[in-house]
């Protein structure tokens, strides 16, 4: 199995990150900003290299350009804000473990050769480009197996609060991020047990991630509604059942719950007669709509407001089919008595 391959089922089981987060922005911008590259030739190629030496060099060449653009770095010194340190480390060990996953005994060693070089460096007060920044963090982070899953805890740690107020603001892609947050959830199922029970790897940043565990932030962001579980489908699919044994019944029962059915159906429309013509009575009735009708179906000549009677005569039909337009056979259904 290819590492490109592998590394793509990982992917599947923590599913698509959206780009926009902070993690995913700082991991695009370490691949897009490659140029000048060479000026750090000096310094990288003559890195100690079995195996794929070009691809080792551009990836010193990748530390060494973002040590050089970045501010001097103190361990934990922002409690509230992310460590792109981090994010260095994970980044160059994850390029690592993604080119070499075929060998795994490889990756601590080219990882190694990369650290010796930058180690060097931000160690010497003479390198003024790299002297005190981001360092090497093999034995904090990286040297356990479930590195992987502590860089996906810290990613997702540090991309919830931009999820978070976004939430508010972008219905739509609040879906998106809700899947994406669902999808972390077995990070917390992992390391709580290793933090609680002091059981395997525990990163350092674990405490700091509890709040936003999944099982937790669910319930407060704008999810939108998902799709009903099969349980919840269950009295749906029961009801509709009941409805279909009803109709395949025989015998002298069906034939009662049929006649049953029709009379109910029959008051169901009377019932949705009524206020039609309740309304129409009461207009007959009580306002001059009623006279004008009245009117309609009476012998005198139609003429509204000194027009043509010839004009009218042709526009209107005559005065009983007026009313058998209007009302129809209404005559047998509603009894008029005259104020």
């Amino acid at each position: 199995m290819t590492g490109g391959k592998h590394h793509a089922e990982i992917e599947e089981l923590s599913g698509y990150t959206p780009e926009e987060l902070y993690s995913e922005i700082f991991y695009r911008n370490r691949k897009v900003q490659n140029v000048d590259l060479q000026k750090y030739d000096r310094h990288c190629n003559n890195i100690y290299a079995f195996k794929h030496k070009n691809h080792m060099i551009y990836l010193c060449k990748i530390v060494l350009q973002y040590l050089e653009q970045s501010a001097q770095w103190k361990e934990n010194e922002n409690q509230n804000e992310y460590d792109e340190c981090i994010l260095l480390n994970y980044w160059l060990y994850d390029e690592l473990y993604k080119e070499f996953f075929h060998d795994k005994s490889y990756i601590n060693i080219a990882y190694g050769n990369i650290q010796t070089k930058w180690a060097n460096l931000v160690n010497d007060r003479h390198e003024t480009s790299y002297h005190n920044k981001c360092k090497p963090l093999f034995n904090k982070i990286l040297k356990y197996d479930d590195w992987k899953k502590g860089k996906e805890l810290y990613d997702y740690c540090i991309n919830y609060k931009y999820i978070e107020q976004m939430c508010q603001f972008q219905y739509e892609k609040c879906g998106e991020y809700c899947e994406y947050v669902e999808k972390r959830s077995y990070l917390y199922d992992h390391f709580e047990k290793a933090c609680t029970a002091n059981e395997g790897y525990c990163p350092h940043f674990y405490n700091k991630c509890k709040s936003y565990n999944p099982n937790t932030v669910l319930k407060t962001l704008k999810c939108p509604e998902k799709v009903k579980t099969p349980r919840d489908a269950v009295p749906e699919a029961s009801v509709t059942h009941h409805h279909a044994g009803q109709e395949q019944e025989s015998g002298p029962g069906a034939i009662g719950s049929e006649t049953s059915d029709i009379g109910t159906k029959v008051g169901h429309s009377v019932l949705g007669v009524a206020p039609v013509l309740l309304t129409a009575t009461a207009l007959y009735r009580y306002t001059p709509i009623g006279s004008w009708i009245r009117n309609l179906s009476g012998n005198t000549t139609n003429n509204i407001s000194g027009m043509d009677g010839g004009e009218m005569e042709g526009f209107f039909p005559s005065s009983h089919e007026s009313g058998g337009m209007l009302f129809g056979d209404t005559q047998n259904y509603i009894s008029y008595q005259p104020m």
